[in-house]
């Protein structure tokens, strides 16, 4: 398995232990029960461990097959001795994603375990099984790490989001609570202006009494349309008043909408920062 398979199959959810352990332990194989070197990780897949320790012996050996389990002919270890071996591998899954990898060595015909065997290859045995362990076990931290990162990442560009939104709001805001008071202001001209029209209608039609002149009917006319007008402006911004006042109530909401969802949103930006830093710490600490 190749390793961006490899990362996108171990999963979101990855116990960050930098701790690698190897214990000797017996496994059932295809054709018998053989001592074996055991490492366990947590929250991993029986099937994507299995598939990575064959790549990795895979490199080494002549022949690797993986029918039942995984076995690897004319395996070179050093740690275990200089000439080709057998290793038999198997990935066994337990209770809460938990999987224990054993690794069998076959040398001079016996499982190194058994107690004909000197004591030499069972420790070259245990180095070789911890150092696959611990470059796996770095793989699920860099997977971890990597993880979070994007989440951190996902988490800071919301944010972001966020705050580029309020400015956009709060901006929104301002500029149609000003419209409304310069409506109000137009209105208020307006009325002004219509008292003082309507007092000139009122002047004008005493003034030209029953029979006026051209001119006086023009001006009063003109006095007339101009009152509409002005009752029209009034109407216009009396209905532009009303609209901004409706859109700042709305933008009000949204703001506050916002203010809370920003808070929330940092907080998560806040823990994922930790469970960035929990991560490196422990990929930094791999062992």
């Amino acid at each position: 398995m190749r390793l961006t398979t490899f990362l996108a199959t171990i999963g979101t959810s990855i116990a960050l232990n930098a701790q690698t352990e190897v214990m000797r332990s017996t496994m059932s194989f295809s054709d018998g029960t053989y001592p074996t070197m055991m490492a366990t990780f947590e929250n991993a897949n029986a099937s994507a461990v299995e598939s990575w320790y064959k790549d990795q012996l895979r490199d080494a050996s002549k022949d690797v097959s993986s029918k039942k389990e995984v076995r690897a002919l004319g395996a070179r270890v050093p740690e275990v001795m200089s000439d080709t071996i057998t290793v038999l591998c198997k990935a066994e899954e337990k209770k809460n994603d938990r999987v224990e990898v054993h690794l069998a060595y076959r040398v001079h015909g016996a499982w190194v375990g058994n107690d004909n065997l000197d004591a030499k290859y069972v420790d070259g045995a245990k180095k070789h099984a911890l150092a696959l362990a611990v470059r796996y076990n770095r793989q699920l931290l860099e997977a971890a790490l990597a993880n979070e990162q994007k989440g951190q990442g996902r988490s800071e560009g919301e944010l972001a989001d966020l705050i580029k939104e309020k400015g956009r709001v709060e901006s929104s805001l301002e500029k149609t609570r000003n419209e409304g008071v310069e409506a109000e202001k137009e209105k208020t001209q307006a009325e002004s202006d219509l008292k003082t029209n309507d007092s000139a209608v009122s002047s004008k039609h005493s003034a030209m009494g029953s029979n006026p002149t051209e001119e006086e009917a023009k001006q009063f006319l003109d006095l007339v349309k101009n009152g509409t007008k002005l009752k029209e402006k009034i109407e216009k911004e009396t209905k532009k008043m009303d609209d901004a006042a409706k859109k700042v109530t709305e933008l009000e909401e949204q703001l506050k909408d916002n203010v809370a969802a920003t808070e929330v949103k940092q907080k998560e930006v806040d823990e994922q920062g930790k469970k960035v830093e929990a991560a490196r710490k422990a990929l930094e600490g791999v062992k």
